[in-house]
């Protein structure tokens, strides 16, 4: 591992990380102090740890589970409450050293879910609430292993219709604060699809953004895909740039951290795409 307190500093300052995974996330491995290390490190302000949480009525007892102490345990709310106690108390800790550490949750996404997320939010001081959609109709797409056997059930315009129908689902529903990498679809359906499901996504984002924009839920730049072997974010910068066109709040930047390291990771190219206010777009492009 890089020395963590070493690490290449961004050249711009005041920056925060809005989706960190530590190593409660069963993909991911470092640990909360680490990841604040490294935030430092690279002189961001914040970060916030958005803990994966996968519990969709449909998944085996394998898969639905978060990792306390190297165990993996299931996923329910009680079960949270290490992860909780251990990113509050590194809130304590780091303020003092110049970085605000904030408490976050992904949600895996499933029609039914809004009883579970009331109950997380009223059990746990949850300050951010990152909305993941990762299956259709139950079947995952966004694991290696997983999207052979979800993208044969579909046709290209049928599986962009599902995910179009719903990212607008979770907006409107109220629960969350963000929608994370919107066009996600993308990671596993472009290589299987071909361009035309981009084409799709593209001519299908009003609806999109018009859920977004109705609800008051705002989309993250997410740098992760150009860690997979991608040339754009999450979203395709055409999308931010229409979804701001479209009064949709783009505010946020997320490493998809699943290691230390990656923290902060290309927000110096990726910052202006998520510090350009609505109204100032709207103004500059009437």
């Amino acid at each position: 591992m890089p020395d963590l307190d070493n690490l290449e500093p961004l050249h711009q300052q005041g920056l925060a990380d809005y989706h960190c995974h530590c190593d409660y996330s069963i993909d991911a491995h470092g640990a909360i102090d680490e990841y604040c290390r490294a935030a430092l490190s690279r002189g961001l302000v914040e970060v916030v740890f958005t803990t994966h949480y996968d519990a969709t009525p449909t998944m085996t007892p394998d898969d639905a589970v978060i990792r306390v102490s190297e165990r993996l345990v299931p996923a329910t709310p009680e079960n949270l409450k290490p992860y909780v106690d251990e990113v509050l108390a590194a809130a304590e800790r780091y303020y003092p050293l110049g970085l605000s550490v904030k408490l976050g949750l992904e949600f895996g996404w499933y029609r039914g879910c809004d009883d579970v997320v009331a109950r997380l939010r009223n059990m746990y001081p949850f300050e951010y609430l990152l909305c993941g959609i990762h299956e259709l109709d139950g079947k995952c797409f966004s694991c290696s292993g997983c999207y052979p056997k979800c993208f044969p059930d579909y046709t290209v315009e049928q599986v962009v219709e599902r995910y179009v129908t719903q990212v607008e689902k979770a907006a409107r529903s109220g629960l969350f604060h963000t929608i994370a990498h919107l066009d996600y679809l993308r990671k596993y359906g472009e290589p299987y699809y071909g361009e035309r499901l981009n084409q799709l996504i593209l001519e299908q984002s009003g609806r999109m953004f018009a859920a977004l924009r109705e609800s008051g839920t705002v989309l993250e730049v997410n740098t992760s895909a150009l860690r997979r072997n991608s040339t754009d974010y999450y979203p395709r910068i055409v999308l931010v740039n229409a979804a701001r066109k479209a009064g949709v709040d783009v505010r946020y930047l997320g490493s998809d951290a699943h290691a230390p390291e990656q923290v902060g990771f290309d927000f110096d190219t990726a910052a202006p795409l998520a510090s350009i206010s609505t109204q100032a777009w709207c103004e500059d492009t009437d």
